[in-house]
């Protein structure tokens, strides 16, 4: 592989992550690779592109973009880059006797896949899922200092919103109050719309902050995430307004002694499934199991929800150094209320670094 116009050096961080999937076409069945996500192509490029697409072979990589994108790809790309168009695809799958591309099916349209498949038609099209999902879910250096980077501010917004908190105030009062924060500190923006849950609401996981005002006794479900220098973080603490129903103190401490069931296993080579398990296993002997509705947790990078997936039916996997997940156990009585408790790690080399520090101002 060569640059248009510069000289490749073996340490680039770009070209190790594409040779990653070159070794792999080599162990499988397909001659090359199509990548077209955004976030995939930041990931193996470092370069934003709203369209693009980069072509991995076993022996050769070409990076297509928009006239839009040209001059700077040309300047900065660490693969041979060339005008977007089907001759400069179909001339490079003859080139390099391509047979078999395979794309990546959770994130090409069906609609893309017949346009590729009319348009090239002298090579087999195969959906694979998430191609890039392997390399994105173990983390280098940089990224893990941006994610703890995101995750530090993410930390300063929820003490932030702790303090704005008062009798009145509405959820969606408090989700812009955050954001504007979060943004005036150099946040690039929100990694998902802010859960501010009140009262009954926070019974609701995957609730969106509304127009109820703020009420002596209740439950506050703060649930937020923000994206810093591209990569995103997530978090969630529960505060009392007031004095709430004591089932709901008891609930949190369950919760907090379940994260703490997970965050004891983690380490390189722990199953995965094992994780979600010990959280229920808790929750299991307090007879409130059934009140817990959804997964332990799941990755998290360049995208808020990635691989791996963290849940006692997942395919079986381990943790491994560099991977950041969740650990985000909860309970919820639909009409009353709910409590959810949640942390992000690095798994380390010999066990994980929590990016939040345990919050027990719950008042």
């Amino acid at each position: 592989m060569s640059c248009n116009s510069c000289s490749l050096k073996e340490d680039n961080l770009f070209v190790q992550r594409v040779s990653a999937l070159q070794k792999q076409l080599a162990d499988g069945p397909w001659d090359a690779w199509l990548i077209e996500d955004p976030l995939d192509l930041y990931y193996l490029t470092g370069m934003t592109f709203s369209v693009g697409e980069l072509w991995i072979a076993k022996e050769a990589v070409l990076l297509l973009v928009d006239s839009r994108y040209l001059d700077s790809a040309k300047q900065k790309s660490s693969f041979p880059c060339s005008l977007k168009s089907w001759d400069a695809s179909t001339e490079f799958l003859k080139k390099w006797l391509i047979k078999k591309v395979a794309f990546d099916s959770a994130k090409t349209t069906v609609a893309r896949s017949v346009d590729l498949q009319k348009k090239l038609d002298f090579v087999s099209w195969n959906a694979v899922l998430q191609i890039t999902q392997t390399l994105r879910e173990v983390k280098g250096e940089d990224e893990k200092s941006r994610i703890r980077q995101s995750a530090a501010l993410l930390w300063e917004g929820y003490l932030y919103i702790k303090t704005v908190l008062r009798e009145g105030i509405t959820e969606k009062e408090v989700a812009k109050l955050f954001e504007i924060f979060c943004l005036q500190r150099g946040a690039d923006g929100l990694a998902f719309e802010p859960i501010i849950a009140f009262g009954e609401n926070s019974a609701l996981p995957h609730y969106r902050a509304g127009g109820k005002a703020l009420q002596k006794g209740d439950v506050v479900l703060i649930d937020i995430g923000i994206v810093f220098k591209r990569y995103c973080s997530d978090m969630t603490r529960v505060v009392f307004w007031g004095t709430p129903d004591p089932m709901f103190i008891h609930w949190l401490d369950l919760t907090i002694s379940a994260a703490n069931a997970a965050l004891a296993l983690c380490k390189p080579g722990a199953c995965i499934r094992s994780l979600d398990k010990a959280a229920r296993a808790v929750f299991e002997r307090e007879g409130v199991e059934p009140y817990f509705l959804h997964s332990l947790g799941h990755g998290v990078g360049l995208e808020v929800h990635e691989a791996p997936r963290i849940r006692f039916d997942a395919e079986e996997s381990v943790l491994k150094p560099g991977m950041v997940i969740t650990i985000e156990p909860g309970l919820y009585l639909l009409g009353k209320g709910g409590v959810r408790y949640e942390d992000m790690v690095v798994i380390t080399d010999s066990g994980y670094e929590n990016l939040f520090p345990l919050d027990k101002a719950f008042l």
